[in-house]
């Protein structure tokens, strides 16, 4: 039986504003942040500056963002400010689609390792999210604007609230996690995907809500 890597999620998903859930599937992209803006963040990925603009549909992973999330919430501000998590210097990694020659950013997560010079850090191939329609030991497939099935073996990694602690326990327990025990049928998710030999293999599976049970 193949085995997924279970872990707590450190960061907390915030939504820059107020918005619903938006199935799309993107690219993603590791480097340097350059600069930021109101709207827009500057990344140095290999050497290459690439501008991506932040919408109301843009969410940040990152220490702290939960939190002010919530405040804003609770002062009736439109949301948690780009600036205040995304710093000039640090590795980032975002998730983003192109249209109409504009890049926007589906998901910007801090803290991660920042490449040398010249250098890209590992990156995805891309990501999808949307609904879980199927989950096996060996697959899941996820149903947004399209459906995508992906591989999934011991190198997969499922993020989301409460994984690392049903994790523990079962290890405790002398069993071994897999990605069954973890995401359901229903939950909206977003996979990060790299293509190996024609097929899509998942490299981390982020459950961003779970199913109504």
């Amino acid at each position: 039986m193949r085995h997924v890597l279970g872990v707590l999620a450190i960061a907390v998903v915030a939504s820059l504003v107020f918005a619903p859930v938006v199935s799309a599937q993107g690219k993603v992209v590791r480097g340097k942040v350059v600069t930021v803006g109101t709207d827009t963040v500057t990344v140095d990925v290999a050497g290459k500056d690439m501008t991506f603009k932040v919408d109301k549909e843009t969410e940040l992973i990152a220490r702290g963002a939960g939190t002010a999330q919530r405040k804003a919430e609770q002062e009736g501000s439109l949301g948690v400010m780009l600036g205040k998590f995304v710093k000039a210097g640090e590795g980032v990694e975002v998730h983003y689609k192109e249209a109409a020659g504009a890049m926007t950013a589906t998901e910007i997560r801090t803290g991660i390792a920042v490449p040398g010079a010249g250098e890209a850090a590992a990156a995805p191939t891309g990501s999808a999210r949307g609904t879980v329609g199927a989950v096996a030991n060996d697959s899941i497939t996820v149903k947004g604007e399209k459906e995508w099935t992906f591989k999934v073996d011991s190198k997969t990694t499922v993020i989301g609230s409460g994984v690392g602690t049903m994790s523990r326990k079962m290890k405790e327990a002398g069993k071994a996690p897999t990605i069954t025990d973890l995401v359901g049928v229903g939950d909206t998710v977003r996979v990060s995907f790299k293509e190996v030999d024609g097929a899509m293999q998942a490299s981390e599976v982020r459950i961003l809500t779970k199913a109504a049970k």
